[in-house]
């Protein structure tokens, strides 16, 4: 009986996930309303921003103030409703309130989406905004984060190799996840609201990121984060009942649990396994950062 279980279950799971698929392609505006807030990096930093990003007809919003972040500078002129932003070279960007016509050094230009004005705070499409100042922009889905890079931006690999593991692991997950493969709609941060790090002992160049439905393994290279195998995790516990969404499984997944990061009802927590005698301990944290969600690991 417990073989046909380990036969059937997998099958179950896959089933599932596929009808999660259709189900998220079918209904666009849940798939416009992530679980969680969209997380801000911007060339390799993640930032504390005054208003959640979100998402409105496709399109990423974020607060004007945001963007000082960049290096712009911005003024708010109340009676006219218009928002100016300035970046070093003083090239201006000005956006009125409720327009999608913006003007660039005075020339109009068409946005995609309107600026807006959202709890007092004005919001801006940001591959717009960002793009026409220069800024690459990339939205990665898997976890939620906006990333914003200026031309120059090159990634501090020497923070990846520090002798400083949590500041090592947090260059780790700064860098936007590559995908050789299609990952599956079910791995993206609008799926679920709590979300977990592991890593392997002392350890900051691979790493398994789950959202309680799927996992995804990302190994560091060359500067570069690459997911390498993507995996679902609803199972029995105490069975292999993990099934292949994309890549391959790699040989080390029996190291991979030594060190926790999880955001879980509100809170976070971090466990860990000892080296006495491989018990595990854990304690719970507060961060102000989506960067703080690394914490160092007591000796």
């Amino acid at each position: 009986m417990m073989n046909l279980y380990k036969r059937i279950l997998p099958a179950c799971l896959l089933l599932m996930l596929l009808l999660q698929s259709f189900a998220s392609a079918a209904s666009p505006a849940q798939a416009a309303a992530p679980a969680r807030p969209i997380t801000v990096n911007i060339n390799g930093s993640f930032i504390t921003t005054d208003s959640s990003p979100f998402i409105e007809s496709g399109r990423i919003k974020v607060s004007v103030r945001t963007l000082a972040s960049l290096g712009l500078t911005y003024s708010w002129d109340t009676a006219t409703r218009t928002a100016t932003i300035t970046n070093p070279a003083l090239d201006s960007f000005r956006l009125i309130e409720g327009q999608a016509t913006a003007y660039k050094n005075g020339q109009p230009v068409q946005m995609d989406n309107a600026a807006g004005n959202y709890n007092g705070r004005i919001m801006v499409p940001a591959r717009f905004v960002s793009e026409a100042f220069g800024y690459s922009v990339y939205y990665e889905r898997t976890r939620g984060i906006l990333f914003i890079t200026s031309k120059d931006y090159v990634p501090d690999t020497a923070a990846q190799l520090s002798g400083d593991l949590a500041a090592a692991r947090l260059a780790a997950i700064s860098l936007p996840i590559q995908f050789d493969f299609t990952p599956v709609p079910a791995a993206e941060s609008g799926q679920s609201r709590n979300y977990t790090y592991r890593f392997a002992a002392n350890d900051a160049t691979r790493y398994v990121y789950e959202n309680a439905l799927v996992s995804t393994v990302v190994e560091i290279k060359d500067g570069a984060a690459h997911a390498v195998w993507q995996y679902g995790t609803n199972g029995i516990p105490g069975y292999d009942l993990y099934t292949t969404l994309g890549g391959q499984q790699p040989g080390y997944m029996a190291e991979m649990s030594h060190d926790h990061f999880r955001y879980f009802g509100g809170g976070y927590r971090a466990s860990y396994q000892t080296a006495a005698d491989g018990s595990y301990q854990s304690f719970p944290y507060y961060t102000r950062n989506y960067g703080e969600i690394i914490q160092p690991i007591p000796e």
